[in-house]
């Protein structure tokens, strides 16, 4: 759901409220300025609220189970660690019939703790952390599409500790990343290069922009920049 509409009526109210107090005698413009203070305080407490609440959900999506008897030619892997990257990969695995690998980090988990751990490990640029995962064996594939959000403009640390673990085989490889603002390609390139060090053919990536927390994209929409990039760049003809 998007929320900008309620944070710009806020934004709009306080400063109609401040325009308002010029011109006005002492005790009304003390009265309008302490309603303007009073709105801008409840705006405020909201966002905390927000963004608490976002760090600290699980985002559900719907569930995905191949059941194609044919073994998948794509694997798609995935962290996520409020849910919302895994929704894109949930699609992006069902529409290329593949196979869906989640990796889990419980260091990171939903709790302000786990978001200040993320925070401090990708600002200081880590590629090494503890992850779990079902066996996998990559050289059964011909695709593998990782999948995560962006943490400090880079792809978040979890990823980098998979690609660190495996040898990719000489398998092609594509990168999605979902985040709230952009990526750096500075941060993103030596993340192609280590693919490429696995062993790993590294293609090309998606980024797609979910937005702030006064504005974000549905699921639906960040769904469909992720078919688009697939339709573009991967057939299902090519994978049959």
């Amino acid at each position: 759901m998007k929320s900008h509409f309620f944070f710009k009526t806020i934004y709009c109210a306080i400063f109609a409220q401040i325009y308002e107090i010029s011109g006005l005698d002492y005790f009304v413009k003390r009265k309008n300025l302490l309603v303007a203070g009073s709105i801008l305080l409840l705006f405020v407490l909201v966002t905390l609220f927000y963004f608490y609440r976002i760090q600290t959900t699980w985002v559900e999506s719907e569930p995905y189970q191949r059941v194609n008897a044919i073994p998948a030619r794509t694997l798609i892997v995935a962290y996520s660690r409020t849910g919302n990257t895994f929704g894109a990969a949930n699609a992006a695995a069902r529409y290329l019939d593949a196979d869906l690998l989640q990796i889990k980090a419980p260091q990171y988990g939903l709790t302000m703790e786990g978001q200040g751990l993320a925070g401090e490990n990708a600002d200081a640029q880590v590629t090494s952390a503890p992850i779990e995962h079902s066996p996998v064996d990559l050289s059964r594939y011909e695709l593998i599409v990782l999948c995560a959000p962006t943490w400090w403009f880079r792809p978040a640390v979890p990823l980098w500790s998979f690609v660190e673990n495996h040898d990719f085989s000489g398998k092609p490889v594509f990168l999605v990343l979902t985040g709230n603002s952009r990526y750096k390609k500075q941060l993103t390139q030596p993340f192609a290069a280590l693919v490429e060090k696995q062993n790993g053919q590294f293609l090309d990536m998606l980024f797609v922009r979910r937005g702030r927390f006064f504005w974000q994209k549905t699921p639906a929409e960040v769904n469909q920049e992720v078919f688009e990039f697939l339709k573009s760049h991967v057939t299902r003809i090519d994978l049959q």
